[in-house]
C-alpha cells in the first residue's frame, strides 16, 4: 500500500464511502441529463436540469475536505476530464484514475499538492478551487 501523506491530517471519510458518493453523484448526472433531454423535447430546447443544484455542491465541498482535496480533483473527475490520466509535473510518472477508488488513492497518497497541468480553473460553474 503506498505511503500516507507526511502529515497529521487523516481522511475524514472512507474509500468506500468515498467511491460510492462519487458513482451515486453520477447516476444522478445521467438521470438530469435524461430528464433535461425530455423537457428540451417538449420545449424550446433550452432546458438544464439540475445546474445550481445546493445539495450537489454541499456534498462536493464535505468530500473535498474529508480528503484535503486542495486543488479539487474531485471537480475535475466528475467535469473536465475525458482521459482521467495526470501526469506528475515534470512528466516522469503518470496517473490514470478512471475508478474512483484511484481517485481517492492518489488524492490521498499520490497528490504532489500541485494543481494538475492539464487544467488551471478548476471548479464547476465558475468557481475556483
Amino acid at each position: 500500500m503506498p505511503e500516507k501523506k507526511k502529515s497529521c491530517f487523516q481522511p475524514g471519510i472512507s474509500k468506500d464511502t468515498f467511491c460510492k458518493a462519487l458513482g451515486l453523484i453520477q447516476c444522478q448526472e445521467k438521470k438530469d441529463a435524461a430528464f433535461s433531454d425530455a423537457l428540451s423535447q417538449m420545449g424550446d430546447g433550452h432546458f438544464l436540469f439540475g445546474v445550481g443544484n445546493e445539495y450537489l455542491r454541499a456534498l462536493l465541498l464535505v468530500l473535498k475536505e474529508a480528503v484535503d482535496d486542495t486543488f479539487d480533483y474531485i471537480g475535475w473527475w466528475l467535469y473536465e476530464t475525458d482521459d482521467y490520466q495526470i501526469s506528475a509535473h515534470d512528466n516522469s510518472k503518470e496517473w490514470y484514475l478512471e475508478d474512483p477508488g484511484d481517485l481517492y488513492d492518489y488524492i490521498w497518497h499520490d497528490c504532489e499538492h500541485k494543481a494538475p497541468q492539464e487544467n488551471t480553473s478548476l471548479g464547476r460553474e465558475g468557481e475556483q478551487a
